[in-house]
């Protein structure tokens, strides 16, 4: 049943290459651990550099892992609440033969998406994402991974302090910290009001959420978001168990990207509408407003996020202006036929039909090298001044 949108692909590329993926997802060169402990500024270019050279190999070893990490969380977030399956070959189906629904799902959706501050390594934010897959809601998050500047002020201005998740509903005014009362909540405002035994079973689900982010070492857990945040949001079809999708995510909080997460998870009813809009049904599917980009697969939408709002992009785009700026000042420095000035002295003052704006002082002959004041006068002083024209002359020079 999987197939088609890669889950299964996934599991078995991960339970193949299981030796190798446990060797690669510890290692520096695969991405888990840093290389050095440095400034944040060269963590995010060994970042950069890292996904710039990330090999087909590297690839596969990436999706592995991600499935491996599915397996070891099991099914929450990956099937809508009250998930069936029976044989059809209606228009409606998901897979040929096989119609995927949820009798038991409320229909009560809230009308404005609702807002969640986290990041995709936090094990209790895998909690809440998982509800939200099971509920069908869609939500629109804001990344806040760590050392990231983009949203993390704004949750300490509206909760007094960072800590995720935080989840906002503008629906009902809710807002909150902590994993189980946001699940709660959800379950009680947008469901049947029973929250399911595997989000409820306390320091097991949190051991089990955590596995994930132990088969994923550093991977969405770090900012290296570089360059202002895109004007519009994007948005991403998906669930949160899939592990295609899984490292979209990981790309999108890394650069701190907004997005409308669309969930889709098996049982959705909005798999028709991806369907009826793209003429197929398989995520990760992006959506990009900024600049009408859509595609699938997921290593195609990392490396798009990557060129187009990676850190490489920005930097290279600050030295094309900052190269810019310098070519054009000294372009207007050596077309200039004007004597740069000391800034400590005042500028000439430069009066129609005046005389020379700048005074000379008497020289005396005993000195061998001349000292030059200048100092601006007015109109006033012309008076005083000596009426031999050679001496005009050589003040009309001097200015």
């Amino acid at each position: 049943l999987a197939a088609n949108d890669g889950t299964m692909r996934g599991v078995v590329a991960g339970l193949c290459v299981l030796s190798a993926c446990g060797v690669a997802a510890f290692s520096p060169t695969g991405g888990g651990l840093p290389l050095f402990q440095g400034s944040r500024a060269n963590t995010r270019a060994l970042s950069a550099l890292r996904m710039e050279k990330k090999s087909d190999l590297e690839k596969v070893l990436d999706l592995a892992s991600s499935s491996l990490a599915t397996l070891a969380r099991g099914p929450p977030g990956g099937f809508v609440s009250g998930y069936s399956v029976e044989l059809d070959n209606g228009p409606k189906v998901r897979v040929n033969g096989v119609r995927e629904y949820s009798e038991s799902l409320p229909s009560i959706r809230p009308a404005k998406p609702l807002e969640l501050y986290e990041f995709e390594s936090c094990p209790f934010c895998r909690k809440v994402r998982e509800a939200l897959s099971m509920l069908d809601i869609d939500v629109i998050v804001y990344p806040c991974p760590s050392e990231g500047d983009r949203y993390r002020p704004k949750v300490m201005e509206m909760g007094g302090k960072t800590q995720f998740p935080y989840l906002v509903d503008p629906n009902t005014s809710f807002q909150a910290f902590e994993s189980d009362a946001i699940v709660r909540y959800l379950f009680q405002t947008y469901g049947d009001g029973i929250v399911p035994l595997e989000l409820s079973l306390g320091p097991i689900t949190t051991l089990s959420c955590g596995a994930v982010s132990a088969l994923r070492p550093g991977k969405g857990r770090k900012s290296r978001a570089s360059g202002p945040a895109p004007e519009q949001v994007l948005e991403l079809w998906g669930y949160e168990s899939a592990p295609p999708v899984r490292l979209v995510r990981e790309t999108l909080c890394e650069l701190e990207l907004p997005y409308k997460s669309v969930t889709v998870a098996r049982g959705s009813f909005k798999f028709q509408q991806l369907k009826e809009r793209e003429g197929k049904c398989q995520v990760p599917y992006l959506s990009d407003p900024n600049t009408g980009v859509k595609m699938f697969e997921s290593a195609d939408i990392c490396e798009y996020l990557e060129e187009t709002y990676g850190s490489k992009t920005w930097s290279s785009s600050s030295s094309k202006t900052t190269s810019s700026t310098s070519t054009s000042t000294t372009s207007t420095t050596s077309t200039s036929d004007s004597v740069v000035l000391d800034p400590l002295h005042a500028p000439p003052i430069v009066v129609e039909d005046s005389g020379p704006a700048w005074e000379e002082p008497a020289q005396e002959e005993e000195e061998t090298v001349a000292v030059v004041e200048a100092e601006i006068v007015s109109e006033d002083s012309d008076e005083n001044e000596g009426g031999d024209d050679s001496k005009d002359s050589k003040k009309d020079t001097k200015a």
